[in-house]
Parts: structure tokens; C-alpha cells; sequence
């Protein structure tokens, strides 16, 4: 059974791999996924949960243009 900081990599990963995916100016990279995990060990999340993502995206993103476009994707 993967421990929760696996899953949460595995999660992240996922997110990543799905920003990717969207018309984004600055789509993020692996620095960017680094930095995100780092924010969410900060905050203490077990999960990247929509709540948490939303709150951290900045972290990951780089231009508040791209947070729109993903949060109007709904991702």
C-alpha cells in the first residue's frame, strides 16, 4: 500500500499532467511540481483535494491568466 506522501506524489503528478493539457501561457514544469509538493507538505495536506489545489495553485502556476483558465476548466 503506497504511503500517503507517495499518493500525494502520485496525485500531484496527475494535476501536473493535466495542466499540460490546458491552453496555458506558462504550462507548469518539474520545478514548478517541486515547489507545489513543497507548499503542500507545508500546509501539512495529506491530498491534493480540489479545496487544496485551489489554494496552492498559485504555487504551480505562474500567471494569474493560467489560474483562470484553470479554474473556469474546473480542474
Amino acid at each position: 500500500m503506497p504511503t500517503s506522501d507517495e499518493r500525494l506524489a502520485g496525485q500531484i503528478a496527475t494535476a501536473v499532467s493535466r495542466l499540460r493539457g490546458l491552453d496555458l501561457t506558462k504550462p507548469p514544469g518539474i520545478s514548478k511540481a517541486i515547489s507545489w509538493a513543497f507548499a503542500l507538505s507545508v500546509f501539512g495536506a495529506q491530498e491534493l483535494s480540489p479545496e487544496v489545489a485551489d489554494q496552492t495553485l498559485s504555487t504551480v502556476l505562474k500567471y494569474p491568466e493560467d489560474e483562470d483558465t484553470v479554474r473556469q476548466a474546473g480542474r
